[in-house]
């Protein structure tokens, strides 16, 4: 018996739906459906709205409703029926879904690939803006104060979004290159922060000159092994045009209080960073470090005993104009000193980390 066609799917991301629509267009042929989810509706009316249309016009249109939950849940739930629906009919030969300006692909992606097998994901493409870029990786504004957010329990930042979007796509657009005094060096950041990525520019109509869609790029172990635990050296790409990327690396611990009190100094400069950390007052425990913008977060991984590594620091950051000899020497400042790997009850340290971990 032959195996079943599976229908390729193309994911849109990106925070302007304006750029992006010149971008949809270009995806949209006649043996396409397209599925564009909206989320103008949400801070007013709690709803995703969503609309379904090929190349013979509007099909389809309704809403899901968020309420005060997540909304990048709820989408998620509610998109996985309307996409069966639009498989089982047979009419179209490819998918493309525009997911709504605050939605991050991995959730998504890891949903499909889990729970619809006649569905293969094809192409992941995020549509980024030239002008802003460096600013909306910099900053530290939330999403809700721009009327963005995925429902109530949504404290993401502009930043956190941008990177995560652009860490997980197979094709990158970037809009108004021309716009731009240095395209090239938004280049190399996007390969730094991406390097599985494909740069395509946009022409002066927002118009991609390269393929977006159908292209056979998406490889979901190997996105996920990217936008996981970042913490090796293969990681590193060149620097070059003012980007650099810095692989920082201690067997030591990190103090605590010290660690906090450096928050804003380690990331000033640095766009994106992740890694684990190895905190002295937890010393049975993976720490979780992820920076964007002027945020920084730590979480839990789990126990150092449950992998093969000896605990450890471990961080990579990237940034536009950064001193890598700086950044090093601000978080060796943070570790324990020999003296206090000595004589220190480290369990006794304070913990200002105590309401995150």
């Amino acid at each position: 018996m032959a195996a079943q066609r599976k229908t390729p799917l193309t994911l849109l991301t990106g925070l302007s739906t304006t750029l992006r629509q010149p971008v949809l267009e270009t995806m949209a042929d006649a043996t396409t459906v397209v599925v564009g989810v909206d989320q103008d509706e949400l801070p007013v009316r709690g709803v995703l709205t969503w609309r379904v249309a090929d190349a013979s016009g509007p099909i389809d249109a309704g809403e899901f409703t968020v309420g005060d939950d997540c909304g990048a849940c709820q989408l998620i739930e509610s998109l996985v029926p309307l996409l069966e629906t639009l498989v089982a009919r047979g009419h179209w030969d490819h998918i493309v879904l525009a997911a709504p300006p605050a939605m991050e692909a991995r959730p998504l992606v890891s949903a499909l690939v889990a729970s619809m097998p006649e569905l293969t994901v094809d192409t992941v493409t995020c549509v980024v803006d030239a002008v802003l870029l460096v600013e909306q990786l910099s900053g530290d504004e939330l999403l809700d104060e721009r009327g963005l957010a995925l429902g109530p329990p949504d404290r993401r930042n502009v930043a956190e979004l941008t990177a995560r979007q652009i860490e997980y796509a197979d094709v990158c657009v970037l809009a108004n290159p021309h716009r731009s005094a240095v395209p090239e060096r938004l280049h190399n950041l996007l390969l730094h922060l991406n390097p599985r990525t494909t740069v395509v520019d946009a022409d002066p109509a927002g118009v991609p000159t390269g393929r977006v869609a159908r292209t056979g790029l998406f490889d979901h172990a190997a996105a996920e092994a990217w936008a996981g635990e970042l913490a090796a050296e293969d990681r590193l790409q060149p620097s070059g045009d003012g980007v650099t990327t810095v692989l920082w690396r201690s067997t030591r611990p990190l103090h605590p209080a010290r660690l906090n009190e450096a928050l804003e100094d380690i990331v000033d400069g640095v766009v994106r960073s992740r890694g684990v950390v190895w905190l002295a007052n937890r010393p049975t425990q993976r720490v979780r470090w992820e920076s964007a913008g002027f945020s920084a977060s730590l979480g839990r991984l789990g126990e150092w005993s449950d992998t093969e590594h000896l605990a450890e620091c471990t961080v990579v950051a990237t940034g536009v104009g950064l001193d890598p000899a700086r950044l090093q020497a601000v978080l060796d400042a943070c570790l324990l000193t020999e003296a206090e790997l000595a004589t220190l009850d480290w369990q006794s340290l304070e913990d200002p980390f105590a309401g995150v971990l």
